[in-house]
């Protein structure tokens, strides 16, 4: 059975630990970039652990999924926008599907919250399934030199994608990826 729950205090450890083995590959790459990005925003004001969403099976948690505050910096001003990343789960546990179980219900949660766009850099044909777009489509831009496909927007209100232009600004937080 899996559980899809907002990290609660405690769950620091397991958390780190499922986005170390995550994205490490066993030899060039290990993780720890992302595991201490969620360090960092975790610890960053305006923190809000409920979108900070964890799979939890009988076995402990599987993974991760985080939303933290950025902006879309255009003429106009800034409109803001979360950040998705990273998303995270253990080899291994992927017939659970416990990777589109952590996106529909943080997408439920942020919509329910208010919020009304989501970015994310990431596999484009992922993360199309759940209704993200490129960007670049919408004049939105990432801050870093990355495949147009593979950075893209969600609207998750009606309209509130009109008219919104811009770099992405990401939170401190992201500096050290």
């Amino acid at each position: 059975m899996l559980t899809i729950r907002g990290e609660a205090p405690g769950d620091e450890a397991a958390i780190h630990a499922v986005i170390l083995e995550a994205f490490s590959d066993h030899g060039t790459r290990d993780g720890a970039p992302e595991a201490r990005l969620v360090d960092a925003i975790r610890a960053a004001p305006g923190f809000d652990r409920a979108l900070s969403l964890v799979a939890e099976t009988s076995d402990g948690l599987i993974g991760h999924l985080l939303f933290s505050p950025c902006a879309i910096e255009s003429g106009d001003g800034a409109v803001p926008a979360l950040a998705l990343a990273p998303l995270a789960v253990l080899p291994g546990y992927e017939a659970l599907h416990a990777g589109t179980r952590l996106m529909r219900e943080g997408l439920r949660r942020c919509t329910e919250r208010g919020h009304g766009i989501v970015v994310v850099l990431g596999h484009a044909t992922y993360y199309r399934r759940f209704g993200f777009r490129p960007a670049n489509d919408f004049g939105i831009h990432p801050p870093w030199q990355v495949a147009p496909a593979n950075f893209q927007v969600l609207a998750l209100q009606p309209g509130t994608l009109d008219g919104v232009t811009g770099a992405v600004r990401y939170p401190a937080a992201f500096d050290a990826l």
